[in-house]
């Protein structure tokens, strides 16, 4: 087994996490905040599943975003066999859910997406797209429900349907298939990656913010303002993780870079940034070391 591409939290779900420490977010985006890091909690358990119970040869595609055809679809997870390509959504719900006549709801009746239609549609435009590229494979689609609490009613035998305790087993299932993997599948799952559209548009989900609503100081990767600072190094009181001066301001720019795209990156900017926690000559030398200086003597800006 191979990973052709791992798994990264998508920058809407990064941007999300960068408000919720600086600002308080309204009720509706912190649920979909949470909703967003369960689902990548989900996708982590099964990264982890298949690490441990695929050991066939095969090739693992994750996290896709594809347009094709002014159509955009998402892939949680694709495994690349020489003959078949498992198409995975997975979905990390927990407590009592039903399905009656398709549609899927908590056992209390509260209804939600059937993620079965969803994983249908991703299935044709998978097929659809492989067509055009002249490589019809065999497509074997799953909604893989990862997590142990999730209980199902009334769910029909013949749908794709993946349970927790199935898992295992369905790898193994895979293992007993699998065989030399050939140029093509390996020139497939090259070409899905190169097809990936980077979620460049997350700004426009984010909700509406300016630098000066935002809280202001150095944090810890964890998210606490908690720390404790040295001349060289920080020190969380949260997670009791240690890094250097160097490797906190950097994080510092990351973070102002993901929220502020159009902002010239300053001395300055960072230095306020960061609640004015880190010396403004660090700050500096720190640009100087890893980015490259535009502009004047006055009007200096890193990229």
């Amino acid at each position: 087994m191979k990973i052709i591409k791992k798994r990264e939290k998508s920058k809407l779900l990064i941007g999300l996490n960068y408000l919720d420490k600086r600002t308080k977010l309204n009720d509706v985006d912190k649920r979909y905040l949470i909703s967003l890091e369960k689902g990548f909690e989900g996708e982590e358990r099964f990264d982890a599943l298949v690490k441990t119970h695929l050991n066939g040869e095969a090739l693992v595609v994750n996290d896709l975003l594809i347009e094709s055809k002014g159509n955009t679809f998402q892939i949680d997870a694709v495994i690349i066999t020489y003959d078949t390509i498992y198409l995975y959504e997975i979905k990390n719900y927990n407590g009592d859910f039903q399905m009656n006549s398709g549609q899927l709801s908590y056992t209390n009746g509260q209804e939600i997406t059937n993620p079965l239609i969803q994983l249908k549609r991703t299935k044709e435009l998978l097929r659809q797209l492989l067509k055009d590229w002249g490589t019809p494979c065999r497509i074997e689609a799953h909604i893989v429900f990862i997590n142990e609490s999730f209980t199902l009613y009334n769910a029909n035998l013949e749908d794709p349907i993946i349970f927790p305790t199935q898992i295992k087993e369905h790898f193994s299932g895979i293992n007993a298939k699998c065989r030399s993997m050939t140029k093509q599948a390996s020139h497939l799952a090259n070409k899905l990656v190169d097809r990936h559209k980077t979620d460049s548009v997350f700004q426009k989900q984010l909700p509406s913010y300016r630098f000066d609503e935002l809280r202001t100081g150095a944090s810890c990767p964890c998210g606490s303002f908690d720390i404790l600072l040295t001349q060289r190094s920080c020190y969380c009181k949260t997670c009791y993780k240690q890094v250097s001066i160097e490797e906190l301001i950097l994080e510092s720019v990351k973070e102002l870079k993901y929220l502020f795209p159009e902002e010239k990156l300053t001395t300055a900017l960072v230095n306020e940034f960061c609640g004015q926690d880190v010396y403004y000559r660090k700050i500096r030398s720190v640009l100087q070391e890893n980015f490259i200086a535009k502009g004047t003597t006055q009007g200096t800006f890193y990229e």
